[in-house]
């Protein structure tokens, strides 16, 4: 009896044993895990992929918008392809329009005041007056 005793003493005091020794290996594990996952995480973004992107002021207007006309749902002279870039006032008219083949400025209303163009051979600068119409084109 005293034999029995002894040897499952022994057999549970090895099974004690492996068992804090299989505690330490998962926790090494799961700490080697967690380090792997950070770091990975730590690393910054270098691509950043969208059809349209809105900056918005703290009120929730879109204030600089970055797209196509096709996904912006607004065109002007360009392509619906196109990259375009459009600079919005507070009450969301369109200001200022960066456009692959030019600049294009605007009151208010979103009624142009100003065109840069610049087209193959040749750029063109108009002004435009009260009336909405080209008052000086160079050249």
């Amino acid at each position: 009896m005293t034999t029995e005793m002894q040897t499952l003493s022994q057999r549970v005091g090895r099974s004690e044993r492996e068992n804090r020794i299989l505690k330490v290996l998962a926790l090494l594990g799961v700490a080697l895990f967690a380090t792997l996952l950070l770091m990975g995480a730590s690393g910054k973004p270098r691509t950043i992929e969208a059809e349209k992107f809105i900056l918005r002021d703290n009120q929730g207007h879109a204030r600089v918008t970055i797209g196509t006309p096709e996904s912006a749902g607004v065109a002007v002279d360009t392509k619906p392809t196109d990259p375009v870039i459009w600079l919005t006032d507070e009450k969301g008219a369109d200001r200022a329009i960066l456009t692959t083949d030019g600049i294009r400025f605007a009151d208010a209303l979103s009624k142009p005041t100003v065109d840069i163009v610049s087209e193959p051979g040749k750029s063109t600068m108009r002004l435009y007056g009260p009336n909405r119409e080209v008052s000086w084109s160079a050249p």
